[in-house]
């Protein structure tokens, strides 16, 4: 096999993944909850499925959240809590990679609601890649590098709109490679 091939190969399996992007009631994944989740699975690169849903949290969501994120208590009030939502999210993940805009934040909430059922997927953050790929940027913010590369809409701070956003990132990245 040359080396063309085997970047060809490499290439298509990076690009098997699925985006993420959660939403919470606060930047503790141990103190505080999700709200809504996103993912969708990507199969050489095209869009193949998605998984999205509000999750009724146990507290109430401040307005300041609210405010952020434009979830409103009325709106998860009939949503299923997290327990009903993990086990149907593990699935749809598998094993594939996990492509999230500060990964960090999204895995350890993931970690910290699935007994850490995430624990063999490899991670990739986009925040990483666009520092890589865009080091002029002023900063490295998902509506920041989305608009960079062309993403218009005004969506953010919702689980499905960044997860596209972060996947857009991602798959301009492994074309530019």
């Amino acid at each position: 096999m040359n080396n063309k091939e085997n970047k060809k190969l490499t290439k298509d399996k990076e690009a098997n993944f699925v985006a993420i992007d959660v939403e919470t009631t606060g930047l503790s994944p141990v103190y505080n909850e999700l709200i809504e989740i996103s993912a969708i699975k990507y199969e050489k690169a095209k869009k193949k499925d998605t998984f999205s849903t509000l999750i009724k949290p146990k507290k109430e969501i401040s307005d300041t959240i609210t405010n952020i994120t434009g979830i409103t208590n009325e709106m998860v009030k009939n949503a299923p809590n997290i327990e009903q939502v993990m086990p149907k999210l593990i699935d749809f993940i598998g094993d594939y990679p996990i492509v999230a805009h500060n990964a960090n934040f999204d895995y350890s909430f993931l970690q910290n609601n699935s007994q850490k059922s995430f624990s063999k997927n490899k991670v990739i953050d986009t925040v990483a890649i666009s520092r890589k790929m865009l080091p002029s940027l002023p900063n490295h913010k998902l509506n920041t590098v989305s608009k960079y590369i062309g993403i218009e809409e005004d969506g953010f701070h919702r689980a499905e709109f960044d997860c596209e956003c972060c996947a857009k990132i991602y798959i301009k990245y492994l074309e530019s490679n």
